[in-house]
């Protein structure tokens, strides 16, 4: 499948984009309005940019306030009309947009189709007289639609013409209606000009020259991050992208993620921004509102709230406000520091008076204490001696943009101890949150007053400082919350304010030593160096940032779809958690991911209730859930995904083998794996028709696309793995731990004849096989589904968003990795020639309409023998979030992405595997790069190892003697023999 770029084709507007034709329509509408007596300049001619000639003529005409008829207004336009194409009889290459033909050529030779569409009647006539019509595949003018700009039908006409779906097209456009329209079209949009009238561009470029051609095909931007190797660095200001940087620069810990949204509260931006302060574990409800329930459909949601903004710190000199938009920004630059787990801001800023400031502001969210966040923000005069006020804004409650209503009451406000404090509760859920802010400000011993204003939902605290040149204020910022999970209701507000006493007593640098030092340990065991390849390099290390700060390290809380950098998927956990980020965890910091399998064990009796209310017996997860309440209304894709307490009995074994904690297992995994276990022996049953064997039906795979099916295969080889890992962990805590065996048989009620079905329905489990293919059909139904013609469907686009579940459910088309999947969950019990076969036949059908689908089918390359694929899946799961591939990362990042990006790694081109029967490597190297580096915890071992394009080598760094298997051959390091290599493929 064409999954190398995301743009298949690029559409052109004509007037300002292709070929500077303004100039003739404003002399044609020029010389009818002098004919008419009518004022029309170059301002009202800016408004007529992409429309239309009628309603242009209209536009005119209102302006003039003068109404005529419609024979004239026909009469009128076609004068127009005819007085413009006497002037394009003089045009000529100099009317080109400088460099556009060169850039149209390079994109025509990377195979990218190329359509013209253009409001203008006469598009074609000038294409022909400048000798362009070659150039482009397709031309789309006034003549073939009927709605125009911002009604997106030109561009959905070019995008039909060229067959390419929209969701592959990027369209570059000069006017603000053309923006709209190609938005509206759901393409990807590129304003040509100056931000000043696209205000509503997402990316706007004035040469084409400075335009990365690689770049936009990958993600439909003109130009990438700045490639670093430790930082994702902002140096434009983009107002129309403020939320994806907020989700980029977020700040989180597991327990509170904050927003990267500016520190000042600018009107400017006031559209554009969402800021964001979220707290783990803390959410409220909404009902759903069915036309038609049934029992077993949840009947609420809930959604994690937006607690406060507390991040405001507004700048005023000498009397001029501080906004990025007034007087002028230099040396601009906002940047995460992944080394150091800190975002800063620096520039200079000259006021329309001509003050010139330099600020800088750091910020950080403190991963060792993990209810605390800081925000430091300093002031430096540069030409004058003057008055520097800052204003700090404390605004108790804020918006939740997933929820309709206000969903957050303040019940206390007050100060104490010189700290200023909120206890706030959502409207209809049991929880609470205590937070407390205090100030210290440092002027070099320079004068200053301070005031403080207390107003009904938020605090103002001001600060003046009379400053000299070239001196420093420094403001620090401290916070600290505190929620009933964790907390007791009386103790709640004393610790949060206790707490921010403590810190702003050790002091700014306490707290960014600690942080340092935190990442830095971290970086010393996790770290994956690349070389030859710095954006490759700076995106692994993203998605390995993004992973760590999302961990909660606490039982009562996990990692949810997004971390906590925004609230898309409502801040809730999926089957993400166990099969996509803790892997990262279980081989780097295994101590940190027994929490996250503690959460699963304490929604355990929500799983018994959840399992109840869906007749059935045992333990059922909730597939979309913060509580353990099941949220996900779209039942077919939600409660059928059965597979979701397989995947869980997976993480607890994939962790006991990794750590060897038996103690986990068998005081609470163990509880968890007979109560999963029991609930799917209950859901399948053995089918006379199948001779017998255990079918599990009505279920939904990993591929949501298909619903209400029968055996899906991940679904029914996980589960027979899970009843034979339960039935081991039964023997071995039975003889091992007999009195906690049966103290857990006797309070569950496990009886000898639910362990005889685990083991029965496991012998004659039902796994779908085609013998004629030589796979293993997804499912009973997918191999006789309808055909599809795949290069009509958009990919990483989910379909169920654009298609009737009827007309998606006959389609042959998988949204993610299915089958693909369970060759890496259970690749021991695939031959290398069915995995082949296998990944050949599904990977054509896939169309990665999930973020979770990219990194494993890189996996899955990287092991059949398909390196150009593993390195372009790498790069889509990799740069998912960067390059915004999907458009959403607004909403938060993409947790399970960020976690594929790891094992693509070391799944894909390490080619390691934990089985059964020990640990794997099979390495080989993209030929991006020339080495890879990184260190693995393993059964209480740290291994290192390097693969360069000659040989892959292991070394034992810490602990006892360790075998493994390494491109088909056993190696044993050992404390004596700490080294050893392979070969690589």
């Amino acid at each position: 499948m064409n999954v190398k770029h995301i743009i298949r084709a690029v559409l052109f507007d004509l007037d300002g984009v292709v070929v500077f034709t303004d100039k003739y329509h404003y002399l044609a509408w020029k010389r009818l309005a002098d004919e008419q007596g009518w004022q029309f300049d170059e301002k009202l001619n800016h408004q007529l940019r992409g429309i239309p000639r009628m309603p242009a003529l209209q536009i005119i005409l209102d302006h003039n306030r003068v109404t005529i008829d419609e024979a004239e207004k026909e009469s009128l336009a076609t004068r127009k009309n005819d007085y413009y194409k006497q002037m394009i009889e003089s045009i000529n290459d100099d009317d080109l947009y400088p460099g556009v033909v060169p850039f149209i050529e390079k994109l025509r030779a990377q195979g990218v189709r190329i359509g013209l569409c253009s409001s203008s009647k006469n598009a074609q006539t000038v294409l022909d007289k400048l000798g362009l019509t070659r150039l482009f595949d397709t031309v789309v003018t006034g003549h073939d639609f009927r709605n125009a700009k911002p009604d997106p039908e030109i561009f959905l006409l070019g995008a039909e013409r060229l067959g390419v779906p929209a969701f592959h097209c990027l369209v570059f456009e000069d006017a603000f209606s053309g923006i709209e329209a190609a938005l509206a079209a759901r393409m990807k949009a590129v304003g040509v000009g100056s931000r000043d009238v696209l205000p509503n561009a997402p990316e706007v470029i004035a040469r084409y020259d400075e335009i990365d051609v690689d770049t936009l095909l990958d993600a439909g931007r003109p130009s990438r991050l700045p490639t670093e190797p430790w930082t994702i660095a902002q140096t434009q200001i983009n107002p129309a992208r403020s939320q994806y940087w907020e989700s980029l620069l977020a700040l989180t810990n597991g327990f509170m993620g904050l927003r990267g949204t500016y520190e000042e509260d600018d009107p400017a931006l006031a559209e554009f921004a969402y800021p964001g302060m979220f707290l783990n574990g803390i959410y409220d409800y909404e009902p759903y509102h069915h036309v038609v329930s049934f029992p077993g459909y949840p009947q609420r949601r809930h959604v994690m709230l937006n607690i406060c903004d507390w991040r405001i710190i507004n700048l005023i000199v000498d009397g001029e406000r501080f906004s990025m938009f007034s007087g002028k920004l230099s040396d601009y630059r906002r940047e995460l520091d992944m080394h150091r787990g800190i975002v800063t801001r620096t520039f200079v800023w000259e006021s329309p008076s001509g003050k010139r400031v330099r600020i800088r502001t750091t910020r950080l969210v403190s991963m060792v204490r993990r209810h605390s966040a800081v925000i430091r923000y300093e002031v430096a005069p540069l030409n004058f001696d003057g008055v520097i006020e800052l204003e700090s804004v404390i605004k108790g409650k804020a918006r939740s943009g997933e929820l309709k209503n206000d969903c957050i009451e303040i019940i206390e406000q007050g100060t104490a101890s010189d700290a200023c404090y909120f206890v706030n509760r959502p409207k209809t859920a049991d929880s609470r949150v205590a937070m407390a802010f205090i100030h210290r400000l440092n002027s070099a011993g320079r004068p200053s007053q301070t005031a403080m204003e207390e107003c009904s939902g938020q605090f103002i605290e001001r600060f003046t400082i009379q400053a000299a040149k070239n001196s420093i204020v420094v403001l620090d910022k401290f916070a600290c919350f505190h929620t009933s999970v964790e907390t007791p209701l009386w103790d709640l507000l004393p610790t949060a304010v206790s707490g921010v006493i403590a810190d702003i007593n050790d002091g700014f640098e306490t707290l960014l030593r600690e942080q340092t030092d935190f990442w830095s340990r971290y970086w010393n065991v996790a770290d994956i160096e690349i070389d030859g390849n710095v954006a490759d390099q700076q995106a692994v290390r993203f998605a390995m940032y993004h992973l760590r700060q999302s961990n909660p390290e606490d039982e009562h809380r996990s990692i949810s779809a997004c971390g906590m950098t925004g609230d898309h998927y409502w801040g809730h956990v999926f089957w993400d958690t166990e099969m996509y980020i803790s892997p990262h965890f279980v081989y780097t910091q295994p101590e940190t991911v027994r929490p996250l399998l503690m959460y699963r064990y304490h929604l355990l009796d929500r799983a018994r209730e959840r399992a109840r209310e869906m007749g059935g017996i045992g333990a059922l997860y909730s597939w979309n859930s913060i509580s353990g309440e099941e949220c996900g209304v779209v039942y077919e894709a939600a409660t059928a995904e059965y597979h979701l307490v397989s995947d869980i009995a997976y993480a607890i074994r994939r962790y006991v083998s990794a750590t060897n904690d038996t103690e986990f297992l068998y005081r609470y995994g163990a509880e968890i794996l007979f109560e999963t276990a029991r609930f799917l022996a209950d859901r399948g049953k053995f089918i006379p028709a199948r001779d017998n064997k255990f079918c599990i039906n009505v279920v939904c795979g990993p591929d949501e696309y298909g619903c209400g099916i029968n055996n899906n295969c991940y679904t029914n080889m996980l589960a027979q793995w899970h009843f034979r890992y339960a039935c081991r962990v039964h023997d071995e805590m039975r003889q091992s731990k007999p009195a906690e065996f049966a103290e857990l048989a006797g309070r569950i009620h496990l009886t000898p004849e639910e362990y005889r079905l685990w083991q029965r329905a496991a012998d004659n489990m039902y796994v779908p096989w085609c013998e004629s293919l030589g796979i293993h059909a997804q499912d009973d139904s997918f191999l006789y589904l309808d055909p599809v013609d795949m290069s009509k469907l958009p990919l990483f686009t989910d379909l169920r968003n654009h298609t009737h579940p009827l007309n998606l459910w006959r389609m042959q088309v998988a949204k993610q990795a299915d089958v693909v999947l369970l060759m890496l969950v259970l690749g021991g019990q695939f031959t290398p020639e069915q995995k082949r076969a296998n990944y050949e036949y599904y990977e054509p059908r896939t169309n990665h309409g999930s973020s979770l689908s990219s990194s494993i089918h890189s996996v899955a390359a990287s092991e059949v023998g398909r390196p150009e694929d593993a390195y372009i899946y790498f790069r889509h799961s990799a740069l998912m979030d960067i390059n915004d591939f999907k458009d959403n990362t607004a909403g938060g990042v993409h947790s399970a992405c960020l976690g594929g990006t790891w094992m693509a790694v070391v799944n894909g081109f390490a080619g390691m595997r934990d089985y059964e029967e020990g640990l794997f490597f099979d390495p080989h190297l993209p030929a991006a790069w020339e080495s890879c580096r990184f260190k693995l915890r393993y059964r209480g071992r740290l291994i290192g190892v390097e693969v360069r394009r000659e040989k892959a080598t292991y070394r034992l760094l810490d602990g006892e003697s360790v075998d493994f298997t390494a491109a088909g051959r056993t190696i044993r390091l050992s404390p004596q023999n700490p080294t050893a290599s392979s070969s690589v493929r």
